[in-house]
């Protein structure tokens, strides 16, 4: 599918609701979860309602194959030429329990750090236990590793600041766009800190771009973005949006 390059933000506002409208690919789930997703109780509650041997995961809009292969190719864009240097750092902020992070570290055929955050402990725990207790999975190369931690994507105080090659943002924003935007945008703020000057924030969600590009603008981004239609899902369309450092966001 084709890259739209929007070299402005300045757009008009649809009006729409920020924040996602989508449901997810278990409708139960997601209705219950829709109006109260910005709150982290609601998280904590629902992650320690299922067992930590659960092995199934939950993703929030889609879950890796529908975008394995627009994710490899981006890890393709940001990786440096040539084979030396430390491994790719990915940053997967909001993990949940996707399986976003995980399948990223087994399918890159070039050494990355996938490092998952959330700030739901119940959600990290039962990543760390089915990276201990379910089946063995050997990464494509052999220098890659995935890490699960708990802490808070407005405050990645535990990563250096240009640290990090490629932050995804799946449906993370969206959430804490449902209890107010000063998160979304501080969120935003830390990501472009964290970031390498070729590296990118990609913002994963259901919103269209006259809204997304609003509160990009409003969060600071000061760069180019990059727009690309992901496809459909259950009648839903899906973008990601793909903006890369300037000084101005930093």
């Amino acid at each position: 599918m084709a890259r739209l390059l929007i070299s402005s933000l300045r757009r008009h506002c649809s009006g729409r609701t920020l924040g996602t409208n989508a449901v997810t690919s278990n409708p139960g789930k997601g209705e219950s979860l829709r109006n109260s997703m910005g709150d982290r109780a609601t998280w904590d509650n629902f992650y320690s309602s299922h067992s930590l041997g659960d092995t199934s995961h939950f993703d929030w809009f889609f879950g890796y194959n529908f975008l394995r292969g627009f994710l490899l190719s981006m890890i393709g864009d940001v990786a440096p030429k040539g084979d030396e240097g430390p491994p790719l750092h990915i940053l997967d902020v909001g993990c949940g329990t996707s399986d976003l992070g995980f399948c990223l570290f087994r399918d890159s055929p070039i050494p990355v750090t996938v490092s998952c955050i959330d700030r739901c402990e119940p959600a990290v725990l039962a990543m760390r236990e089915r990276l201990d207790k379910g089946h063995p999975v050997i990464p494509q190369h052999p220098g890659s590793r995935l890490e699960y931690i708990q802490g808070d994507a407005t405050d990645l105080h535990m990563f250096p600041s240009a640290s990090i090659s490629l932050v995804l943002d799946k449906g993370t924003s969206d959430a804490l766009l449902r209890s107010g935007k000063t998160e979304a945008y501080s969120m935003v703020k830390e990501a472009f800190r964290v970031l390498h000057p070729y590296g990118k924030l990609v913002q994963l969600t259901d919103e269209d771009p006259d809204a997304r590009l609003d509160f990009l603008e409003k969060a600071g981004v000061g760069s180019a973005v990059a727009l690309q239609e992901l496809g459909e899902r259950d009648g839903i369309l899906y973008y990601a949006y793909i903006v890369t450092p300037t000084p101005q966001s930093s």
